[in-house]
């Protein structure tokens, strides 16, 4: 993408990249966030809340696919058109469902801590704390999943200049 800013009446530009989830990898994305932003023409006051925002959401994707021991690549999308829209994907099942099975499962195996409720409540209160702090980051939110066999998607925008202020997305 060249230093010019993007042009809301030509076709819509997406960047797609995927990282393994891991944490040293969350500042890669908050940095390409922030650039890809800066060139569609985000605001410079928002560009903070978008590095902040993509940030706490690939955190939350790294967070939940350790918690469900999964290797799969964290996914980012970032879509510049009306406005600047970003979508960072995990491939987590719900945490809930998955732990019901995994503690009926504990009863039978030896050496299972006793507070596996408890790391299990402290990791949920941990993902609804962030989406917490992102709904207060961004005005235009939305989390789709997690169901038994899909992760989650964390979709947020924000407006571009001369864009459709809709949050639709």
């Amino acid at each position: 993408m060249n230093a010019a800013r993007h042009d809301p009446r030509s076709e819509p530009v997406t960047v797609r990249f995927a990282f393994t989830p891991a944490a040293a990898y969350v500042r890669a994305a908050r940095l390409v966030a922030a650039d890809v932003a800066s060139h569609a023409g985000v605001a410079t006051g928002l560009l903070d809340e978008v590095r902040q925002a993509v940030g706490e959401a690939c955190t939350r994707a790294v967070l939940r696919h350790r918690d469900s021991e999964i290797d799969d690549l964290v996914r980012v999308e970032f879509s510049i058109g009306d406005r600047f829209v970003a979508k960072i994907t995990d491939n987590a099942r719900d945490l809930r469902a998955q732990s019901d099975s995994r503690l009926a499962a504990s009863h039978y195996q030896s050496g299972t801590r006793p507070n596996d409720q408890d790391v299990l409540e402290e990791d949920t209160l941990s993902e609804e704390i962030t989406l917490i702090v992102l709904g207060g980051l961004v005005e235009d939110l939305v989390v789709t999943g997690p169901d038994l066999e899909k992760g989650t998607t964390v979709s947020m925008s924000w407006p571009l200049p001369g864009g459709s202020q809709s949050t639709e997305h």
